[in-house]
């Protein structure tokens, strides 16, 4: 689209939780343009998210598909966003997670019965370990809209297993929409290392 600029702003990386919390629309656009990304670009977000996150390549990576998705903005007439890597990052895992249209809940048990993907740190190590033990409640919180109450139940009801999977001399407060990106991400890259063949773009 001649004349339109796009401007993503990343806020923190994505080995961090979010922070400080965005309005729900923010946290709304935030998800469709994950979801548009994903639908774009299926096999380069795959091919991302699977990888290191605390790399420079991992962060260039994802930078280049906003780059390259620009459209998905534009379309919606979204001219400027103020996000985490971490936000963007769950919301394409999320997309990625559900374009095949399989139970979502029996995908990650099957992953969890596999040994366990890489992770990258203390949070995500814990986020792995959740996604792993409670499939049924990871699935509910990620059926559920972002930023609603039905939301908010389900990371509520996760929030103690995630504290049990930290480990002991951790003490992190994570946000329901850092919770639910972190655990996208997670999720994400337990079923791709369970089934790496299945990715289609």
């Amino acid at each position: 689209m001649i004349g339109f600029a796009f401007t993503l702003i990343f806020a923190s990386v994505q080995a961090q939780p979010a922070s400080p919390p965005s309005t729900p629309e923010a946290l709304r656009t935030i998800q469709s343009f994950g979801t548009c990304i994903a639908d774009a670009s299926t096999a380069k977000a795959a091919q991302t998210l699977a990888g290191d996150f605390r790399t420079p390549a991992y962060r260039r990576a994802l930078d280049q598909l906003v780059e390259s998705n620009r459209l998905c903005a534009a379309s919606r007439g979204w001219a400027r966003m103020r996000t985490s890597r971490l936000l963007l990052a769950g919301a394409i895992a999320e997309r990625l997670i559900e374009r095949d249209g399989k139970s979502v809940n029996r995908e990650l048990a099957q992953a969890a019965a596999k040994p366990a993907a890489s992770s990258y740190s203390p949070t995500d190590t814990a986020a792995m370990c959740v996604v792993r033990s409670v499939p049924d409640d990871v699935a509910r919180l990620f059926a559920s809209n972002v930023a609603s109450p039905e939301e908010k139940a389900a990371a509520d009801a996760i929030q103690p297993v995630m504290a049990r999977c930290l480990p002991s001399t951790s003490a992190v407060s994570v946000t329901t929409d850092g919770l639910r990106a972190m655990l996208a991400t997670a999720a994400f890259r337990s079923i791709h290392a369970a089934s790496p063949a299945t990715t289609k773009s």
